[in-house]
C-alpha cells in the first residue's frame, strides 16, 4: 500500500499541474490503483471533495496519509500551490525510499554472506557431522575436546534434527521480527545497530540527511517550526530520532530557540553533530534556516554515498573472519582424530585398564630364548583354547614380544583371525602365530573363544 501511495500523491501532483480539476485529477489516479484498500481509500476521497469538501479534510479524514502531508496540502490549497506543495510530497515520499533503500542495499551484503553460512553449516551439521560422529566413535582413541563436540552436535541432529532444525529456524526468524518489525519492540534491533560503529554512521547520515531535506522543505513551504518537527518525528524510522525531534518541538513549542533548545539536550552530539547544530542555529539567526536545513541535507546525501560503499569494506573482512572460525573449528575437529590415529600406529591406541610391568621386570626362563620367543613373565596364567581378534576399526594390530606397550613388533594380526592361546597376564594374552612366533595382544582387541566354536 505505501508505494501505491506514493505513485497516487506523484501522478496527483502531475495530473493538477497539466490543469485538470480535482475531481477529474482524482479519478484519473485511481484508475491505476491495484490495491483494494487504496482504491477503497481514494473513492472515499472523490466523493468527500465532489460533496464540497477542502482535499486536505477528505484526506486526513481516511487516516491513510501523514501530517506533513495533510498540512501541506492543506496550504497548497489555501494559498493556490496545490500543485507545487504535491509534488514537494511526492519528491520527499522518494527521498524516504531512497534513504531507506540505501540502509536495506548496506546491510544485503553481510545479511546474505551471514545467511549463507547459517545455511551451508545446518546442512553440514545435520548430514554429515552424524556419519562423522558414527566413524569417530569406533576410534579406540581419545578424541580432542573439539571433535567430542562436533560428534555430540552430529549425534542429536541425527535424532533430533528433523525437529530441531525448524525449531531454531522459527526461533530465529520470531527474533528478527522482535527486533526489527514489530512497531513496539523495534527499537531493540535499532539499539543494536547503533553499537555497530559504520552501521551507526550510515544511520546518522541517513537520519540528518532526512532531517535537513523534510524541515528544510516543510518551513520553506511554510509549515510552522513545531509542526514541521512534529512531521518529522512522525516520519523518521528510527525511535531514538523521534524522541528526539519530539523534544525539540516542545522546547520550541514553549518558546526557546533552537540554540537554547540543543543546549537542553543531553548527549546530543550522538545524534546531531555539533558542525550541524552550528549550522542550524546560526540559519535561525539570520533568517535562512530553510535554506541552511537543504544544504546539510545535500552534504549529508553526498556522504551516504560513500559510507554505504565503505561499510561493505569494513564488514568483508568481519564476515570472512567468522566464516574462517567455523570452517577451521570443523576442519581441526576432523584432521586432530586422524593425526592421532596415525601416530599410534606404533603403538595400541587403547589405554590398558591395568598398567602393564615394565620390560625391566619381566622375568625370562631362559636368557638364551631365540629373538621372538619370549619366555612367562612373573604373574603368568596358563591358558589352553583358541581367541579371535575383534574388529576394532583397524586393519591390523601389532603382535608384541613383551606384554607391554614398548615391546618389540614380532608380527601382527586381524580382525577376525583365531589364533592358539597359551595364558594372560595383566590383561595381555599370549598367542601362537604362524610358524610358531609367540607374541601378545592387548585383552581388548581379542575376544576368548568357546571350546565348541
Amino acid at each position: 500500500m505505501t508505494k501505491e501511495r506514493e505513485a497516487f500523491i506523484e501522478n496527483l501532483s502531475m495530473l493538477v499541474a497539466s490543469g485538470m480539476t480535482l475531481s477529474d485529477a482524482l479519478r484519473a489516479g485511481a484508475a491505476e490503483l491495484r490495491s483494494k484498500r487504496m482504491r477503497r481509500i481514494v473513492g472515499s476521497v472523490i466523493e468527500e471533495v465532489e460533496n464540497g469538501s477542502s482535499l486536505w479534510k477528505a484526506l486526513a479524514g481516511t487516516g491513510a496519509f501523514a501530517l506533513h502531508m495533510v498540512s501541506l496540502v492543506r496550504l497548497g490549497e489555501e494559498s493556490g500551490k496545490l500543485a507545487q506543495n504535491l509534488k514537494v510530497i511526492a519528491v520527499q515520499q522518494e527521498k524516504d525510499r531512497v534513504f531507506r533503500s540505501r540502509i536495506m542495499s548496506a546491510m544485503m551484503y553481510p545479511v546474505f554472506v551471514l545467511a549463507l553460512t547459517v545455511v551451508v553449516g545446518t546442512g553440514i551439521a545435520w548430514f554429515i557431522l552424524p556419519r562423522l560422529a558414527e566413524v569417530f566413535s569406533r576410534l579406540r582413541i581419545e578424541l580432542p575436546i573439539m571433535t567430542r563436540v562436533l560428534i555430540a552436535a552430529g549425534s542429536f541432529l541425527g535424532h533430533y534434527g528433523v525437529f530441531a532444525i525448524p525449531a531454531a529456524a522459527a526461533v530465529i526468524l520470531a527474533v528478527l521480527a522482535v527486533m526489527f518489525w514489530i512497531p513496539r519492540t523495534r527499537f531493540i534491533g535499532q539499539a543494536l545497530l547503533f553499537l555497530l560503529p559504520g552501521v551507526r554512521r550510515l544511520v546518522q547520515e541517513v537520519e540528518l540527511a532526512r532531517f535537513g531535506y523534510l524541515l528544510g522543505t516543510l518551513l520553506e513551504a511554510g509549515l510552522g517550526v513545531t509542526q514541521a518537527l512534529d512531521s518529522l518525528a512522525a516520519t523518521t524510522s528510527f525511535r531514538v530520532y523521534g524522541r528526539l525531534y519530539a523534544r525539540l518541538r516542545d522546547l520550541v513549542e514553549e518558546g526557546n530557540s533552537f540554540q537554547k533548545s540543543f543546549a537542553l539536550q543531553k548527549r546530543l552530539a550522538l545524534l546531531i553533530p555539533l558542525s550541524v547544530q552550528q549550522l542550524v542555529v546560526a540559519g535561525e539567526q539570520s533568517g535562512t534556516l530553510a535554506q541552511t536545513l537543504q544544504k546539510v541535507h545535500l552534504a549529508y546525501e553526498a556522504r551516504i554515498d560513500m559510507t554505504t560503499k565503505n561499510l561493505t569494506v569494513i564488514l568483508e573482512p568481519i564476515l570472512l573472519v567468522i566464516v574462517w572460525v567455523g570452517v577451521v573449528f570443523v576442519a581441526l575437529a576432523i584432521i586432530l582424530p586422524i593425526y592421532s590415529l596415525i601416530g599410534g600406529l606404533n603403538q595400541p591406541s587403547g589405554t590398558p585398564t591395568q598398567t602393564p610391568p615394565p620390560v625391566s621386570q619381566i622375568q625370562f626362563q631362559d636368557e638364551e630364548a631365540p629373538f621372538g620367543q619370549p619366555a612367562a613373565p612373573a604373574g603368568f596364567e596358563a591358558r589352553a583354547g583358541m581367541l579371535e581378534i575383534i574388529d576394532i576399526g583397524r586393519s591390523r594390530i601389532f603382535v608384541r614380544a613383551q606384554p607391554s606397550p614398548d615391546g618389540t613388533v614380532v608380527g601382527s594380526a586381524g580382525s577376525g583371525e583365531r589364533f592358539p592361546l597359551e595364558g594372560e597376564t595383566d590383561g595381555w594374552w599370549s598367542i601362537v602365530l604362524s610358524g610358531g612366533v609367540k607374541g601378545w595382544v592387548w585383552g581388548e582387541y581379542v575376544t576368548i573363544l568357546d571350546e565348541n566354536e
